[in-house]
């Protein structure tokens, strides 16, 4: 069996926090390939606010240069309207071998709204979740989200949970990343160096482009 790891996110700037996500996946899961999925038209923001998709997809390139099992996919840039993530995973399965386990990351910030989310009873028969904790979001758990939110899933062992007949939802076991997007912004719009905080190559093409204040 197969394991693939789905990492959706805005990427606005892609930074170092998003790789250690990544690896801890790669390493906890086991998992064979990890894609990571730049929203092009995400739902619950503002995109005339967001970096143009073209420029996201690009600095996703330059950051997992060098690390064979990240992978980025373009596939929300192929579709028109929303980037609604129940239409990417139908699209991973169709594509992908039958023998072929999933497993989407999903920050707990995004996990807590999970119910405002297109078809968001369906999202699991689709793929596992893996919960990433969000050290900005309060005391709220994991484990209080399922609860609330998936109410008949019972805790099948210590940060995972299962439901008969259906994936499970397990959370990502790391040290809490004190990077985030936003921080990278807010860093930038103040004319501060944000080097230390992205991947090889990306500041360098923030500069060249002028993207988020960068010069």
């Amino acid at each position: 069996m197969k394991k693939t790891g789905l990492f959706g996110g805005t990427f606005d700037p892609v930074h170092n926090g998003h790789l250690a996500i990544g690896r801890a996946a790669l390493r906890q899961l086991a998992l064979d390939v990890l894609y990571f999925i730049p929203a092009a038209s995400p739902p619950h923001k503002d995109e005339r606010r967001i970096t143009p998709f073209p420029h996201r997809v690009a600095m996703l390139r330059l950051a997992v240069a060098g690390e064979p099992r990240f992978v980025v996919s373009e596939v929300e840039g192929l579709r028109s309207g929303p980037s609604y993530t129940i239409d990417t995973l139908a699209h991973f399965r169709r594509s992908r071998e039958r023998e072929t386990e999933f497993f989407f990351l999903i920050g707990l910030d995004a996990f807590a709204e999970i119910t405002t989310w297109k078809r968001y009873g369906e999202l699991l028969h689709s793929a596992s979740f893996v919960v990433i904790n969000r050290p900005s979001h309060g005391c709220q758990s994991v484990a209080s989200v399922v609860a609330g939110s998936f109410p008949d899933y019972e805790a099948e062992a210590e940060g995972v949970w299962k439901k008969e007949g259906s994936n499970r939802i397990y959370s990502l076991a790391m040290a809490p990343s004190p990077v985030s997007s936003s921080m990278v912004r807010q860093r930038l719009g103040r004319g501060e160096a944000v080097d230390d905080l992205l991947p090889p190559g990306v500041p360098a093409y923030l500069r060249q482009h002028r993207l988020l204040g960068a010069a």
